[in-house]
This record gives structure tokens, C-alpha cells and sequence, in this order.
């Protein structure tokens, strides 16, 4: 049996087709829905009710997706568990495909393409196939919250991580690699994720947002595992850039000590750091990827204050009574 676990909250808008296209998807397959809310406050609770899932709902006050993910995994009665966000829609067929990669000896986990729709105020301003640029089947590089995995698989490997606010995929993904689980991305479409576009965000709040604060909760949280190098290693390109530009940092010192000592050495010392940055963004344009070059800064800053930031989640949770149907 299939477990499907979705998370959400405040998901209204996005969840009733979210759990219509589950079960359009699965309709001849045998399977649960379960709904792990994070403190809505429209009816996204309500809305799942009235779908048939069994849902649950966080005690905790600032609750995080990896969080959600725990709870589904501990309530799931599945073999094979899907993992969806409240945003996403599955895509028809690709379970029936997947399945037939995971039996005996087979995979232990498989992805397949996403498709993002970018959305303002209602109206879509973007669009984006194939995010991960799947187009043959090959051991997965990168997976976001959708994930097809066998329970087994995911126990052995640790579980969800509850703690962090983001990246707990990467951090998840090092774990099961570590484990030895087989995780396959197949050129199959898996899901369409509406993402909202949001407006106005200040230079501190890209620079420690959610996302950038969780790279530093993910390293921390693979401290507590025991896993730190195999996320390091998972993450192999992202923290050999942190190490230069810390390089970059220490040449800048030791530039302008010198310079201010009245040593000539100190504007020799500038030449390797501009080495350094454009070695940097030649790698990544070369990779058709110089958005990267951007994100490896926004990394440097707030690294460390993710790790400061981490703290372990209150794991309880209460199950929400099923809605009755009317006579």
C-alpha cells in the first residue's frame, strides 16, 4: 500500500486540488492520504477532512516541512511512502512506473520531473518544466518535498529531520546515500508545484531568509546525526566555495594590514582574490548555472547564523477528528 503524506499550511487555495489529483492519480492502486497541518488558520484542515484524509495537526508554534514529513512517516501504514507539499499536484502514471523500479532489488527511493508554475495575485506570471532537467533516468543529483520511498529505506536511513527550516531534502538525500539506499530520477512527470512569487522582500530577508538560515540548520542537523561528512560531501561544489571565500576573506585581512603597515605586499595580495571569484564564476557559467554565483554569496553570510539559529522541535502532535457525512 501506498502512504501518501502531504504538509501544508494555510494551503487553501492549492490543497483541494492537491488531494483530487491524488486521487485521480492512485485511483487503482490501494492507498492512504494523511494531512499534517502546521497550525493553519484558513480551512486547509477542513478541506483535507472532507477528502478522507486522516489528519493531524503540530503542537509546535514554529513548525518546519521536515516536521510535517516525521509525523507522516510515524502515522503511515504504507510499505511505500509519498511524500507531497499542500502546493503540489501528482501527476497521473507516475507511481504505476515508479513502483516497477522499486520492487526486489530494485530502487529505494525515485523522483521524477517537476513542473513549476510561478503565480501573482492569481494570475501566472511564470512557468518552468522539468526544474531538476531530468531527461533520462539516472541516480537522482537533487530532490525537493516530493519524494516516492520505501518506509524501509527511509527508517534506515534516519527519518525526516524535524528541526531544520529548509534544505532538510539535501540533508535527508546525504543520509540516504550514506546508507547505501538507491535513489533513481526517471524522465516521468511526478508533479506540478504552484509556487507563489512574493514581492518586496528587503536585502536582510533574502539574505537570511528561511532558505539561507537552513543551509545552516541542515549542517547542524547532520552534526547531530553523525553525518556531517557525508553532507559535506553531498554538498561537495556549495562548501568548497564557502572554504574560498574564506580564503578571500583572511587575503582581504592580510591586505590591508600590509597596506596599512606601509607594505607594498598588500595590493599583490588582492590579485588572488580576484582570481579566486572569477575561477568561481567561470565554473558555475560554464555549468550554465551563474545564478549559483549569487547564492554562494548569500551562503557565506548566513551560514553561520544558521547554525546558531538551529533548535530541536517539539515533536506532538494530535490526531483531528474525521469530519462526519451528512445523511
Amino acid at each position: 500500500m501506498i502512504s501518501v503524506i502531504v504538509i501544508g499550511k494555510n494551503e487553501e487555495t492549492h490543497l483541494a486540488h492537491c488531494f483530487q489529483s491524488i486521487r485521480d492519480s492512485l485511483r487503482v492502486l490501494s492507498h492512504e492520504v494523511i494531512y499534517v497541518d502546521s497550525r493553519s488558520t484558513d480551512r486547509s484542515l477542513h478541506i483535507a477532512g472532507k477528502f478522507g484524509a486522516r489528519c493531524f495537526l503540530l503542537e509546535e508554534t514554529d513548525p518546519t516541512p521536515g516536521l510535517g514529513r516525521f509525523v507522516g512517516a510515524i502515522e503511515a501504514q504504507g510499505e511505500y511512502l509519498l511524500f507531497l507539499d499542500g502546493d503540489m499536484a501528482l501527476c497521473p502514471g507516475f507511481c504505476e512506473k515508479a513502483m516497477m523500479l522499486m520492487g526486489p532489488g530494485g530502487a529505494d527511493a525515485v523522483c521524477g520531473q517537476r513542473e513549476d508554475v510561478y503565480v501573482r495575485d492569481h494570475h501566472i506570471v511564470g512557468h518552468r518544466v522539468n526544474y531538476f532537467g531530468c531527461t533520462a533516468q539516472r541516480a537522482c543529483p537533487e530532490f525537493g518535498g516530493a519524494l516516492f520511498i520505501k518506509k524501509e529505506a527511509l527508517e534506515r536511513a534516519g527519518g525526516w529531520s524535524p528541526d531544520t527550516v529548509a534544505c532538510e531534502e539535501s540533508e535527508l538525500h546525504a543520509r540516504l546515500k550514506a546508507a547505501g539506499c538507491s535513489i533513481l530520477e526517471i524522465p516521468v512527470p511526478m508533479i506540478v508545484h504552484t509556487d507563489e512569487v512574493r514581492e518586496n522582500r528587503s536585502p536582510l530577508s533574502v539574505l537570511l531568509s528561511r532558505r539561507r538560515l537552513g543551509e545552516g540548520q541542515a549542517l547542524r542537523c547532520a552534526m547531530a546525526h553523525g553525518s556531517v561528512k557525508a553532507y559535506i560531501r553531498h554538498n561537495r561544489e556549495k562548501f568548497a566555495f564557502y572554504a574560498l571565500d574564506w580564503l578571500c576573506v583572511l587575503l582581504l585581512i592580510a591586505g590591508i594590514v600590509s597596506l596599512m603597515t606601509g607594505s607594498s605586499a598588500g595590493s599583490v595580495l588582492l590579485l588572488p582574490i580576484l582570481f579566486i571569484q572569477m575561477m568561481q564564476l567561470g565554473w558555475l557559467i560554464a555549468k550554465r548555472r551563474p545564478r549559483a554565483f549569487v547564492s554562494a554569496k548569500l551562503l557565506f553570510f548566513a551560514l553561520l547564523p544558521g547554525i546558531a539559529s538551529y533548535r530541536v522541535r517539539s515533536r506532538a502532535y494530535s490526531p483531528v477528528a474525521p469530519i462526519k457525512k451528512k445523511r
